[in-house]
């Protein structure tokens, strides 16, 4: 706690730091600049400079939060590039002027300074393509294009490094949220900055009457670009949000549902709730092996712990009786199961899909399952790994068909099963499975199998699962 503490006290003093230096190197580059290159302002430059510091001014009002900290974008980079490359690098800090303006003064230093880097790295890349700038040669030459891309990709790439980087220091945030936040929204932007001033500089030379066109028209583009992948972006991270409270909100509601309707099932034959548990848990192991996706394996552990719950509408004199002593008229009650545990399903959201695999767990690869008859690969994979899941239960766990197998015993029924009751394929899931597990799993006695209140039969209608798939969720 006291190292987190600590660590957050060091950002302002490192912010402060990071500002001072990069003032003191604007400071000194300026300098070295002037000693070197000099500031130059002719009539022309100067009277160009001011229309464009205009520009600059207006464009203050349009700016765009990113959301983090007090970061904005702002569209002041038109006018300075498209100054820096018409009139040079004492034109293009003329026009920069307006967008220092802030009522903290640190602030203002340090957009001031970055803004003083910016443009005098943009001018020396351009300068080292296109010697002079356009208002003192007025030719619109191949050079002088690559001079202004050159010069767009220093300025916007110094900016992309200064103000990102006050950024994680000042909020702690990480690189990739920064650039995922800030540099990246702002690429589109840069980039029609850029052909803005091409297009500006082409009118300047061609028709002087349309600079100014030009110059609002990328902005207008410029700002247009931002603020649709910052939209884009908001709404897809806003759906993405909504999304995923809607399904786990789908999933606790569907637990607690499955929860009691189990546990009632469970208080009349004493067994369907640990045969449930046990199934689900199986299913879900299988479904992980066969590559389905979590979520995917979710919706099939869901479907296993509901697939008899059609049973409640099972008679007692049949739900209790063996299946091999029931009548034909028992058999039928019995095969009903299926279709109302289907319509169950059908009515909860977001299961419609699963109640068809409820529907169909009793199907059989010859054929002669029910309640459609469906053979082979008819029945989905994921109504062929409940009828695995359940037929293994069935055999691990007491009930009253048959008396509790061993786990040996149980592989080999069904392995002798393979091909007539249950896939081949998912079956053999199951026994590698089995095979590479402990003990207690094999015979579903372990804490994976413990679903408090279903498996104890306690009438609570409560589900508490320890497998990561449903880790940490309670239903009441």
């Amino acid at each position: 706690m006291s190292s987190a503490v600590s660590a957050v006290r060091k950002r302002p003093n490192a912010a402060r730091a990071y500002v001072a230096c990069v003032v003191a190197l604007a400071v000194a580059a300026t300098v070295v600049w002037e000693i070197l290159f000099g500031f130059y302002l002719d009539q022309t430059t100067l009277t160009a400079g001011l229309i464009l510091c205009v520009f600059c001014a207006a464009e203050r009002f349009t700016h765009v939060s990113f959301g983090m900290g007090s970061a904005v974008f702002e569209l002041g980079g038109v006018p300075v590039l498209c100054a820096l490359v018409l009139g040079g690098p004492a034109c293009a800090l003329l026009v920069a002027v307006p967008s220092v303006v802030y009522r903290s003064p640190s602030r203002a230093a340090f957009q001031g300074a970055a803004l003083a880097l910016q443009i005098l790295a943009g001018y020396l890349a351009f300068s080292l393509l296109h010697p002079d700038p356009l208002l003192a040669e007025s030719s619109f030459s191949a050079t002088f294009v690559l001079g202004t891309l050159a010069a767009g990709l220093a300025f916007f790439g110094l900016d992309a490094l200064i103000g990102p980087t006050l950024m994680r220091l000042k909020y702690g945030f990480s690189m990739r949220e920064v650039v995922r936040e800030i540099v990246a929204p702002a690429l589109p932007s840069d980039a029609l900055t850029i052909a803005a001033t091409l297009a500006t500089a082409l009118a300047v030379v061609s028709y002087r009457p349309l600079a100014a066109i030009a110059i609002l028209a990328g902005s207008a583009l410029s700002l247009a670009a931002v603020n649709l992948v910052r939209d884009n972006r908001k709404k897809a991270l806003r759906l993405a949000s909504e999304n995923e409270a809607l399904r786990e909100a789908l999933r606790d509601s569907n637990l607690e549902i499955a929860s009691r309707l189990v546990g009632r099932l469970g208080q009349r034959d004493g067994r369907a709730a640990a045969h449930a548990a046990a199934s689900a848990v199986y299913a879900a192991d299988i479904a992980r092996e066969s590559g389905l996706d979590e979520g995917r394996c979710r919706e099939v552990r869901l479907a296993a712990l509901l697939m008899d719950v059609g049973l409640l509408w099972v008679p007692d004199d049949v739900l209790l009786v063996p299946a091999q002593r029931l009548n034909s008229l028992g058999r039928r009650h019995l095969e009903e199961h299926p279709v109302a545990g289907e319509e169950v399903l059908s009515g909860l959201p977001g299961l419609g899909e699963a109640a068809h695999w409820v529907r169909w767990h009793h199907e059989r690869p010859d054929g002669t399952g029910y309640p459609d008859r469906l053979k082979g690969a008819w029945a989905p994979q994921e109504a062929r790994i409940l009828a695995v899941a359940s037929l293994y239960a069935s055999l691990i766990l007491d009930g009253p068909s048959a008396p509790v197998l061993a786990p040996a015993e149980a592989r080999q029924v069904l392995v002798a099963e393979m091909g007539k009751a249950v896939d081949e394929g998912v079956a053999r899931i199951l026994l590698r499975l089995l095979a590479t597990e402990v003990d207690s799993y094999a015979s579903a006695s372990d804490e994976r199998f413990v679903f408090e209140g279903v498996t104890g039969v306690e009438g609570r209608g409560s589900v508490v699962t320890k497998d990561p798939l449903f880790r940490g969720q309670t239903t009441p």
